[in-house]
């Protein structure tokens, strides 16, 4: 595999649990919280049901979605304005967002009467063109056409399929007719391709037999079916008919050149999970993974760039994880975490992404012994970003606050699954949870779900210069004397292996008198 581009200037928070951040430390910028009165819970540009601007604060932050370049998200969520608004999606770029579609509020195109109920499970996805696909149910419209697929850019918004529009080349089961399927209610895999293209799945097709759905399309044309379509197999020398095809798996790069679908196909439950990629089985239940020792059990999620990169996570028997970028296991239950950290992959994996350029990030459970700090994301398995107990700073003035990374209850999940974007130019986007030093989770009011922020670490481009300890850009005499102020203020941990202790003055000091490339 192509080894990763992406270096960090800094350490990024790499406090401990209760203790501030290193005065060196490059932090996440928080664009969204669940913290009741604090400007970080405000949801943009949200209304009533009369279209008018109206004040709420997040209730829940669910999911994102990116344009290649990173220059663009969409967020689904919920806001706490009841039950006939609550469900919201907010278009932005940088750390500005406002509401793209909203529940209550009129589909563009719709029918008369005819507003947004709630949004797929599956977010939908940009082209390089900032064009984002999305699905949603709508309500007050025609009972048979709730389902709809529409595509949004700066000129706004149009329905570009929905339920019952018909779907060419389908095969039902005999005596039944084939010709006459249409889509039916639960639309997903949405995508859109630069020449406009719409990708889908679709589990609940209309007017075909149970055993011949799903199927996937482009546009409303069928593509792969279930019980019809073959794939290559995974040693390449046969192929394999498709049993399922799992919804929110099928992807397609904007250029059209690759794609990805996760489901099973027909051999015995034992191994008939698969991912197919372009068309080949590339990842099998009971199988090893090609070129490593690692016998895949269950696939977790699935992924591919713009440019082709495909990534999968899951898991192997005995419940251990494993991570795979483009064919190879970049990390897996019991793999060293990153370099110079005495730190192990524990059984847990909670998010993988990576960049066109081959990079990749991975959310996990390390095997520390304190539980509070145990779960990071690394880059390239070089450098430990975000770790558990990293305290923040919410409002960006400069100051860390009493809010850091992870749960009042520390056996929780800092960090949500499945949710981190790594940017061509260096930026990592995440969805973390936050508590405070009294153990408190930092939830909404009233308490909902889990205390979900949206934040962006930026993840430089060069050399590294760790001894800058203080961040300036040169390593000075000034560096030393604010490493060892943080070092007898507990507060150092030079080396990120989640301890502050001697061995980080010693690393600290060769590093000083024996700067690396890069450190000026």
């Amino acid at each position: 595999m192509k080894q990763g581009t992406f270096r960090i200037l800094g350490y990024c928070a790499v406090s401990i649990a209760g203790m501030t951040a290193a005065a060196h430390a490059r932090q996440p910028e928080i664009i969204y919280t669940k913290i009741s009165g604090h400007p970080t819970a405000v949801v943009p540009g949200a209304v009533d049901l009369a279209g008018q601007p109206v004040f709420t604060e997040w209730r829940a932050l669910e999911d994102f979605a990116f344009s290649p370049d990173g220059s663009r998200w969409v967020i689904k969520g919920r806001t706490q304005l009841g039950s006939d608004l609550e469900t919201i999606l907010v278009s932005g770029q940088g750390a500005v967002g406002t509401m793209l579609a909203q529940e209550g509020q009129p589909i563009p195109g719709g029918a008369p009467g005819e507003v947004f109920d709630f949004f797929g499970s599956g977010l939908g996805r940009w082209n390089t063109l900032n064009q984002f696909a999305y699905s949603a149910r709508a309500r007050g419209g025609i009972a048979s056409v709730f389902q709809k697929v529409i595509v949004s850019d700066q000129s706004g918004s149009d329905i570009v399929l929905q339920m019952g529009d018909p779907i060419l080349g389908l095969v039902d089961q005999s005596p039944n007719p084939s010709g006459d399927e249409t889509f039916g209610n639960s639309v997903g895999s949405v995508h859109i391709l630069d020449n406009g293209v719409i990708g889908t799945q679709d589990s609940t097709i209309l007017s075909i037999h149970t055993s011949r759905r799903p199927a996937i399309m482009y546009n409303g044309s069928a593509f792969h079916q279930a019980n019809v379509t073959m794939v290559t197999s995974l040693n390449g020398a046969g192929t394999e008919t498709w049993k399922s095809i799992a919804a929110n798996t099928f992807y397609t790069t904007p250029d059209g050149a690759h794609w990805v679908a996760e489901g099973t196909v027909n051999q015995s439950t034992a191994t008939d999970a698969v991912l197919v990629v372009d068309g080949q089985v590339r990842l099998q239940e009971g199988m090893l993974i090609p070129g490593s020792t690692v016998t895949m059990n269950a696939i977790f999620a699935n992924g591919v760039t713009a440019g082709g990169v495909w990534f999968a996570r899951g898991d192997q028997a005995g419940g251990n994880d494993w991570a795979v970028v483009s064919g190879t296991v970049v990390a897996r239950t019991g793999d060293p975490v990153a370099n110079g950290n005495p730190e192990a992959w524990g059984a847990v994996f909670a998010a993988l992404a990576a960049s066109d350029a081959g990079d990749w990030v991975l959310a996990g459970i390390t095997d520390h012994s304190d539980p509070a700090t145990n779960e990071v994301i690394v880059l390239n398995g070089e450098r430990v970003l975000l770790r558990e107990g990293d305290q923040v700073d919410l409002d960006g003035d400069g100051t860390l606050d009493d809010a850091f990374i992870g749960r009042g209850n520390n056996t929780l999940s800092a960090f949500e699954p499945n949710d981190l974007f790594l940017t061509g130019d260096g930026l990592l986007y995440c969805f973390a949870n936050l508590r405070n030093a009294a153990g408190q989770d930092l939830n909404s009011t009233p308490v909902f779900g889990t205390p979900q922020a949206f934040m962006v670490l930026p993840v430089n481009d060069g050399p590294i210069c760790s001894c800058d300890w203080n961040a300036d850009g040169f390593l000075n005499s000034q560096d030393f004397f604010d490493f060892t102020v943080a070092f007898f203020g507990d507060n150092s941990d030079f080396n990120n292996d989640g301890v502050t202790n001697s061995q980080d003055y010693f690393d600290f000091l060769q590093c000083f008198f024996a700067p690396p490339k890069g450190c000026k």
